[in-house]
C-alpha cells in the first residue's frame, strides 16, 4: 500500500490547472453535473481542467464531451 500511497500523492502533488477551448456545434446541449470550470461562448467551450499535463487536461474534457447526453 505504500507505493500506491507515493504514486498517489505524487500524482495530486503535480496536478495543475489547464484551460483548455474547443470549438462545439451552434447545437449542443448537455444537462447534469459539470466536473469543471466551464463557460460556453458563442461555438467556443473554455474549461479549466486539473490535470498532470496538458495532453490529459484535453483527453479528460474530451472524454467528458463525448459522454453528455
Amino acid at each position: 500500500m505504500g507505493k500506491e500511497f507515493d504514486k498517489v500523492m505524487n500524482r495530486i502533488k503535480n496536478l495543475t490547472e489547464y484551460e483548455v477551448q474547443v470549438t462545439i456545434p451552434e447545437d449542443f446541449e448537455f444537462s447534469g453535473v459539470v466536473p469543471f470550470d466551464m463557460q460556453i461562448t458563442g461555438s467556443i467551450l473554455e474549461a479549466k481542467v486539473w490535470a498532470v499535463d496538458f495532453d490529459e487536461a484535453v483527453y479528460r474534457l474530451n472524454e467528458f464531451l463525448q459522454n453528455t447526453d
